[in-house]
């Protein structure tokens, strides 16, 4: 359900107040229009072009009224702002199939002033502050040919074409593709297996986040009538073959000129027509299918009935912009709630208004109130101290029982919480300090490195509880800053979650987890040193090109849900490129939508943000400490001999008060095996080959690695 207030209170069903006409008279609002296109490129939604006026008197000359204008939304700001970009435009049309590819947005076909448009391909690329238009170019040979009303969308790496009508009024089924990633760019036909959709214009297509196939709804056949099946569209592996396949569960009523997004595995439509005088009914103008159950869900929605309209998502909300209903040109943009991951529920909707604000987290306290006094925490804190800072004599429980009961353990959260929410997105924070790198758990790490002795121990969450509650004691002395590990999906998956189960015993142990994530979600994403010296775990990816763009961004921030998806992705996930000598922006083994990044963005964001230098961990290093683009970049690791397969040393780097930045090292002991961690030697092994972790930087990952996120 969309989560328009705290979760316990259900919202209304729609919003219908008259707040859609709060617009901020300073903004460059896109007006009335139909038949464009929105685009979603990383917090900017993108609208080109459309029909801006519907003749009056019944006459048929809407294809003079046709604009080349491109409007750029910050989803951040909820301001809109008109664009002017460089290069040469695409023609005004309407009718035509945008998708966003890396930092821009792709536009073909359509139809304008003159007839069907040819079948070229610009590129608005926003991978600068200055958006530029580009065309490209592609090898001579067969290409699909002109049209309009057709879907395209990204799949298995591929930029795909299917349908629509051509210059002879001809309504197609064929399916083109064209390589992303690889020149000289080629179009080529494809021949899918499957069950093949008939010819069809004016229906709709949404791709998965990671691309891996997109989804067709609806559309209108040539005999005229609107279609209600839903195909997916996906390649078979890489030996070149492609496969239709139709939803074996009910279709969605049938629609033709609707708009459809994917979101958590969820395809969401939104209004449609069923003839060129009528739309699809209120009870069924937003329908939602649950792909991992092939359930439909529909709500009635008197708003939403509307067709040639746009709509596009960002992390998990839907925006949706104009249409036509009933010969009135629409200008409004609706913004769902955050939608949920579970749960086949349709999305509720806020008319736009700049004075809305951001709804509220979700609640994650589970019922449980903070009821320590300061003195019981002063207390408590003593208790975790007194019980963990024996680097000598410590060893973990022989039952391995947590030493800590919930509501000492929700109090730490809350404690903690309430800290990083006074601190900026970017702490600011300054010399002399000392900088750790990743420790995964390794709380014996941690005691070596503060008192240079200890051994290491496989106890991640007595890391985590440790650092927490040593700065609730001492804030302005202790700075944690959120790594590519603190967030709940990752936790699920990587043991976090059994863990707590585990030690603290199911119920409580899934209250912990739950709490132990809400604060890891509100935690700083970066930190500036003497505004000189720009710390974060990840790096900078494709995508981060200034501070501002960082301390913008709200917390918390959920890593399914955030509005700067690309940017939190690329501060907390992207690595360096594996030498100085490879420039710019390249794949990442991690998987999708990660990237490796070069030197000169290493140069031109120190340049551009006036630093000296940039601190990450992320990557475990031979030496503990790796220098990239001829010392612009430090990547530190702080765990010695990394899940016990290694024999890399640990590091943490110490800056004086000239801000000269000197690393101190510790190298690996052999781990002990006490009676309550006798664990055999090849649990190691099962472990990583179930969860793999990443290798030694610079190194390639074995082929059962592929795609680790660790």
């Amino acid at each position: 359900m969309a989560d328009l207030n705290l979760r316990q209170f259900p919202p209304p069903p729609y919003a219908t107040s008259t707040t859609q006409t709060l617009f901020n008279p300073q903004e460059d609002l896109p007006g009335p229009r139909c038949g464009h296109t929105l685009t979603a490129v990383y917090h900017r939604l993108i609208l080109f072009g459309g029909v801006t006026l519907v003749p009056s008197g019944g006459s048929d000359n809407s294809l003079q009224c046709l604009t080349n204008s491109v409007y750029c939304l910050n989803s951040l700001t909820k301001k809109w702002t008109r664009v002017y970009p460089e290069g040469e435009p695409p023609s005004p049309r309407t009718n035509h199939a945008a998708v966003s590819c890396g930092d821009g947005v792709i536009i073909q076909g359509g139809i304008g002033p003159s007839g069907i448009c040819n079948g070229d391909l610009h590129v608005l690329d926003m991978s600068s502050d200055t958006f530029k238009w580009k065309k490209v170019v592609v090898q001579e040979g067969m290409a699909p040919c002109p049209r309009y009303g057709h879907v395209m969308g990204l799949a298995g790496e591929k930029l795909v074409i299917f349908g629509g009508i051509n210059e002879g009024n001809l309504v197609l089924a064929d399916t083109w593709a064209l390589n992303t990633t690889r020149h000289p760019n080629v179009w080529e036909i494809l021949y899918p297996y499957g069950d093949l959709p008939c010819g069809r214009v004016y229906a709709s297509a949404s791709s998965t986040r990671d691309h891996r196939y997109f989804m067709l709804n609806g559309g209108r056949d040539q005999h005229g009538m609107p279609l209600g099946d839903t195909y997916k569209l996906e390649p078979f592996s890489s030996s070149g073959f492609w496969v239709w396949t139709r939803s074996p569960h009910l279709d969605l009523s049938k629609r033709y000129q609707h708009a459809a997004v994917f979101v958590n595995l969820r395809l969401h439509v939104f209004g449609g027509a069923l003839s060129n005088t009528h739309l699809v009914d209120a009870e069924e103008a937003v329908s939602v299918l649950d792909t991992s159950t092939g359930v439909w869900v529909d709500t009635s929605n008197e708003v939403m009935r509307r067709s040639l309209h746009a709509a596009a998502s960002i992390g998990s909300r839907i925006y949706v912009y104009g249409g036509i209903r009933e010969g009135v040109l629409l200008d409004d943009l609706l913004i769902s709630g955050e939608l949920l991951s579970s749960g086949p529920t349709v999305p509720s909707f806020l008319w736009r208004s700049q004075n809305t604000p951001r709804p509220p987290a979700s609640d994650m306290n589970d019922g449980y109130k903070p009821n320590f006094s300061r003195e019981k925490l002063h207390d408590l804190v003593n208790k975790v101290i007194s019980t963990l800072l024996r680097p000598q004599t410590w060893e973990p429980p022989v039952d391995r029982k947590f030493f800590l009961s919930f509501p000492e353990l929700a109090e730490l959260c809350f404690a903690a919480k309430q800290i990083i929410e006074q601190e900026p997105t970017v702490l600011q924070l300054y010399a002399p300090i000392k900088v750790f790198g990743d420790l995964h758990g390794q709380f014996g790490d941690l005691m070596r490195l503060f008192y240079e002795y200890g051994y290491p121990s496989r106890q991640g969450d007595i890391a985590c509880v440790y650092v927490s509650f040593v700065q609730v004691e001492y804030p302005k002395n202790i700075h944690l800053i959120r790594g590519n590990h603190e967030a709940e999906a990752t936790n699920t998956v990587y043991g976090f979650l059994d863990e707590c189960i585990e030690r603290i015993e199911c119920n409580d142990g899934n209250r912990a987890f739950k709490l132990i994530n809400d604060f890891f979600s509100h935690l700083p994403l970066a930190a500036l040193i003497e505004k000189k010296i720009f710390c974060v775990h990840g790096g900078i990816g494709s995508s981060v090109f200034t501070m501002e763009q960082i301390t913008n961004i709200k917390r918390p921030v959920d890593m399914d849900c955030e509005y700067n998806y690309k940017v939190v992705k690329d501060l907390l996930w992207s690595d360096p490129t594996a030498h100085d000598s490879i420039l710019g922006i390249g794949v990442n083994e991690r998987g999708s939508h990660i990237v490796s990044f070069g030197p000169d963005r290493v140069n031109a964001f120190c340049e551009r943000n006036d630093i000296d230098m940039i601190i990450r961990g992320h990557e475990c290093v031979l030496d503990g400490f790796e220098r990239f683009a001829q010392g612009k970049l430090i990547t530190v690791f702080s765990a010695t001999n990394y899940c016990g397969k290694f024999k890399n040393a640990g590091a943490i780097l110490v800056i004086g008060r000239n801000l000269d930045v000197v690393p101190k090292l510790i190298h690996p002991l052999p781990p002990p095996i006490s009676p309550s961690e006798n664990v055999p030697d090849k649990a190691w092994i099962e472990v990583d080959r179930e969860r793999p972790p990443t290798p030694i930087r610079g190194q390639r990952k074995p082929d059962f690695e592929q795609g680790s996120t660790s």
